[in-house]
């Protein structure tokens, strides 16, 4: 089921420009770019801006959509899925297979653009108590969860 069939849009509305796309577009229906692109401009027609070249509507303020850019509509990106980020991670397991559920949970709580280094820091911090392939094999099981 898509978002139009049912599901609601997953942002705030209130939150975004009277003249984002998002305002009468589902999800994927649309690109974000960081602010504005040569290239798009606002088109009066239609009440929001759109990429000249292609016609893809356009959102340019990605923070206030709460999604990242991307080429959602024009390239066919997939829309980011909103993962429910569970329970805090708390202190590094003792158990070396409850390893990789742990450095999964750091990943889904780490801030934007935080993982890589949330991930670094665990490592080492795990290279210290488990052998290096139960290290490998959680940081494995954490990436496929980005």
């Amino acid at each position: 089921m898509g978002f139009g069939e049912g599901m609601g849009r997953p942002w705030d509305e209130e939150a975004l420009c009277a003249v984002c796309p998002a305002q009468v577009h589902d999800p994927g229906r649309f690109d974000i770019v960081d602010g504005p692109a040569e290239g798009g401009r606002y088109d009066a027609s239609t009440g929001y801006r759109r990429d000249q070249a292609s016609g893809v509507p356009v959102c340019i303020h990605p923070g206030k959509i709460g999604v990242p850019s991307g080429r959602y509509a024009s390239a066919g990106e997939p829309w980011p899925v909103r993962a429910v980020l569970g329970p805090d991670p708390g202190p590094m397991p003792h158990d070396p297979d409850r390893l990789a559920g742990w450095m999964t949970a750091l990943v889904r709580h780490a801030g934007a653009g935080q993982a890589e280094a949330v991930l670094g820091e665990a490592e080492r911090a795990a290279a210290r108590r488990f052998p290096a392939d139960v290290v490998v094999a959680a940081l494995r099981a954490a990436l496929a969860g980005l």
